[in-house]
């Protein structure tokens, strides 16, 4: 699947060259290179990094390069991801986290010491619910969201709106599908 995206969008900028320079070109790739590409930011990191290899948070190794809070943390009723934050202090102060300010102050100490931050975390945002979270961090422009299961993502109401299922018959049988992720000129493909 990654080797196709790349290929179409090699298509599509073949396409745009041909349309301003009136050549087109030969489009290549290979599941390899796909593969590579799908890893450029921890690879570019790798070889920018003294060749050292990744070492994954011991506690929701969700990113081997970046620090806590980033990851995803059981709330009492669900899961909630966490991305990076312009503030560990802030967060701190919206989770009501104090044992944090130990690390306010010294970024690279937080980056080193980001399992005791995440256990931290993890601790106290499982006191309360997804949608309590959710309420607390959206507005003071915390990245976070609610992690679904395949049943919670399909009641959702972005899910709904996409109208992504379809049913298809054919030969006798027939079976609910997704439909494919585009649209033109309004239209679901």
């Amino acid at each position: 699947m990654m080797a196709g995206n790349a290929l179409a969008q090699g298509v599509l900028a073949a396409l745009v060259r041909k349309a301003r320079t009136g050549q087109g070109g030969l489009v290549q790739t290979s599941l390899l290179e796909a593969l590579l590409d799908f890893q450029f930011e921890v690879l570019t990191t790798h070889l920018n990094d003294g060749g050292r290899l990744p070492q994954r948070s011991a506690v929701n190794g969700a990113h081997a390069y970046l620090g806590a809070p980033y990851g995803v943390y059981q709330t009492s009723d669900g899961w909630l991801a966490l991305a990076m934050t312009p503030s560990l202090e802030r967060l701190a102060d919206l989770l009501n986290l104090p044992a944090l300010a130990a690390w306010f102050a010294d970024p690279q100490q937080a980056m080193r010491d980001r399992d005791a931050i995440k256990t931290i975390i993890a601790a106290g945002v499982r006191t309360e619910t997804t949608a309590h979270w959710l309420a607390v961090l959206q507005p003071a422009d915390i990245w976070c969201a609610e992690v679904l299961d395949w049943p919670g993502l399909m009641a959702s109401d972005a899910f709904q709106r996409l109208r992504m299922i379809q049913h298809i018959s054919g030969h006798g049988a027939s079976l609910d599908t997704l439909r494919g992720p585009l649209r033109i000129d309004g239209a679901a493909l």
